[in-house]
């Protein structure tokens, strides 16, 4: 990615745009645990991001955030399947929550800087 999203963009934008990316990427994380909930010997995806934009956004350069998966390491049932159906669930309500703050908060960031361009 660029240094810039769009051409119009800052550090809070950069920021807000990377937090996106690592929450799509959470929720197919999510979609892809819901979807091999009775795979035999599948291990459930974690995705992790937020401490390293936290660290780049420190940097001052947000787009150096990188976003990672891992297996769970959660125990496994008796056909070595560790994804946990209630936990998916809630990671997955709290997971759109988030990418709608998100997602609003640009709205506002842009809304700011049409009325700015359109006075």
């Amino acid at each position: 990615m660029s240094g810039s999203i769009g051409g119009i963009s800052d550090g809070v934008t950069q920021a807000l745009h990377m937090a996106l990316n690592g929450l799509d990427a959470r929720q197919r994380a999510i979609s892809s645990n819901m979807a091999n909930l009775e795979t035999p010997g599948y291990l459930a995806l974690e995705v992790n991001f937020e401490d390293s934009l936290r660290d780049a956004v420190a940097h001052g350069d947000p787009l150096r955030a990188q976003t990672s998966t891992t297996h769970s390491l959660a125990a496994t049932r008796l056909n070595g399947n560790n994804v946990n159906v209630d936990f998916e669930v809630l990671s997955s309500s709290e997971n759109v929550l988030r990418q709608k703050l998100v997602v609003q908060a640009l709205n506002n960031k842009y809304s700011l800087l049409r009325t700015a361009i359109t006075g």
